[in-house]
C-alpha cells in the first residue's frame, strides 16, 4: 500500500529517511525516537538507523513489535520491506533473553537460548 503523502521511507538496510519539511516531520520524529537513532540531519532529509541497541532499548522503554511496526506503517510513504519487519520481530523477541549477572568479581552472561549463546560467543 502506497502513501506518498506520507513523510518517511522505510529501507531494506534498517535506515528510515523522514522529510524535515513534511507537516508531519515532528510527530513521525517522535515516533522514530523511541525505536531508532538519528545517524545524519542534513537540511531537507534526516536519516535514521534502526539498530539491535535501538531495538533493544525500545524494549526495555516497554514498546514491543507491533507498536513499531504501526509507528513505521503510519508515517510511511510505501509498505515496510519484509526483512525489517521480520528483523524488528526476532530483535524485539530476543530481548531478555540474555541477563548479565553479577557472580563474585565478575559479570556473566546467562541465557537458556543456546543458539543465542553460540551466537553471541561469535561476536568480536
Amino acid at each position: 500500500v502506497s502513501h506518498p503523502e506520507n513523510p518517511l521511507i522505510a529501507q531494506s538496510d534498517r535506515s528510515v529517511l523522514l522529510e524535515v519539511d513534511h507537516p508531519a516531520y515532528e510527530d513521525a520524529r517522535d515516533a522514530l525516537a523511541r525505536f531508532a537513532e538519528l545517524e545524519k540531519s542534513p537540511e531537507h532529509v534526516h536519516t535514521y538507523r534502526i539498530s539491535p541497541l535501538s531495538l533493544w532499548n525500545a524494549a526495555a522503554a516497554g514498546m514491543d513489535a507491533n507498536a513499531i511496526l504501526e509507528a513505521l506503517e503510519r508515517f510511511s510513504k510505501y509498505e515496510i520491506p519484509q526483512n525489517i519487519s521480520r528483523e524488528i520481530e526476532e530483535f524485539i523477541d530476543r530481548y531478555g533473553q540474555v541477563r548479565l549477572v553479577k557472580r563474585d568479581d565478575l559479570l556473566v552472561l546467562e541465557s537458556d537460548d543456546t543458539v543465542l549463546v553460540t551466537e553471541i560467543a561469535g561476536q568480536k
